[in-house]
């Protein structure tokens, strides 16, 4: 069959039609495509977001109950002047108590200000707010089996904690035979009371 001009003239229309269908679907593919894989993206986004939320709160669950595990622990250390601000007024009574009890000749101090306790790297501890003040202190003694028994009974008191940097003995009269009835010995000695100010923990979102 051979296609004449007039042939042609009636095929313009439907050929016409059927290109705009052909670019309308390959648009529409294109565009389709397009959406799912912006879809996927959000889908891939909200899964992690999803994920992220999971773990955030399985991990909230077990800090909680890690506190309330170890919270009477912390308490007990706080009551006992560890954890907290430094408590100088219950040191003082700590001391005279002790001294009463022990049955020394006095007690004689003296307290710098509190500055960052030196060893805290080596404890790998730097987030705890690790701090001492160093005491000085005089005691005077029958015998030098008295400054460990002092040592000893002033633990007791749970006035808080506290490390023996240095002790030194000096005899405190040139009589021969120790007495007790009066301090034979002068022990002078450097504490560092130790407190713990935890840093606060960064909010977590």
């Amino acid at each position: 069959m051979k296609l004449s001009s007039r042939h042609l003239d009636s095929l313009k229309a439907p050929l016409g039609v059927l290109l705009v269908i052909v670019v309308a679907a390959a648009s529409l593919i294109y565009w389709t495509r397009a959406e799912i894989i912006k879809h996927e993206r959000i889908l891939v986004a909200q899964e992690n977001q999803l994920r992220e939320a999971r773990t955030r709160f399985q991990r909230s669950g077990d800090e909680r109950d890690l506190i309330v595990r170890h919270l009477p622990h912390y308490e007990e250390l706080r009551k006992q002047g560890l954890i907290g601000p430094e408590q100088r007024i219950n040191w003082i009574d700590a001391l005279r108590t002790t001294n009463q009890q022990t049955q020394l000749f006095g007690a004689e101090y003296q307290v710098s200000t509190q500055q960052p306790y030196p060893y805290a790297q080596e404890l790998n501890a730097p987030r705890l707010g690790l701090a001492q003040s160093v005491m000085k202190l005089s005691l005077r003694l029958a015998h030098e089996g008295e400054l460990m028994r002092f040592f000893q009974q002033l633990e007791t008191q749970n006035a808080g904690a506290f490390d023996i940097n240095q002790c030194v003995l000096e005899r405190a009269t040139a009589a021969d035979t120790p007495q007790r009835s009066q301090p034979n010995l002068r022990a002078e000695c450097e504490l560092a009371w130790i407190t713990i100010n935890p840093e606060p923990m960064e909010r977590k979102p």
